[in-house]
């Protein structure tokens, strides 16, 4: 809670399990994680370190403004579709 976290997204075809290392960029950027707390009150918008980047990995730095359970979602573009990826984290 109110450090800088990276966190580490790395997109691999569903089937094939092989790294992505051809991203499209989506709302100008390689992807997009949205978080939310578990009662709704913080949201957080976070953009890729490297906007340009292409896979497979995309690295994005936030501050969590509190602990507790935070649903994330991470889009990214392939193919030209948008893949929504959910998770749950807590935050300590």
């Amino acid at each position: 809670v109110g450090e800088e976290v990276m966190l580490t997204f790395t997109i691999k075809d569903e089937k094939t399990k092989e790294p992505i290392t051809n991203l499209q960029q989506y709302l100008g950027a390689a992807g997009h994680v949205v978080a939310l707390t578990e009662d709704a009150e913080q949201y957080l918008h976070v953009h890729p370190m490297e906007e340009k980047a292409t896979g497979p990995d995309a690295k994005f730095m936030t501050t969590f403004p509190k602990g507790g359970i935070y649903k994330l979602w991470g889009q990214f573009k392939h193919e030209n579709e948008l893949l929504i990826v959910p998770f749950v984290i807590e935050v300590p």
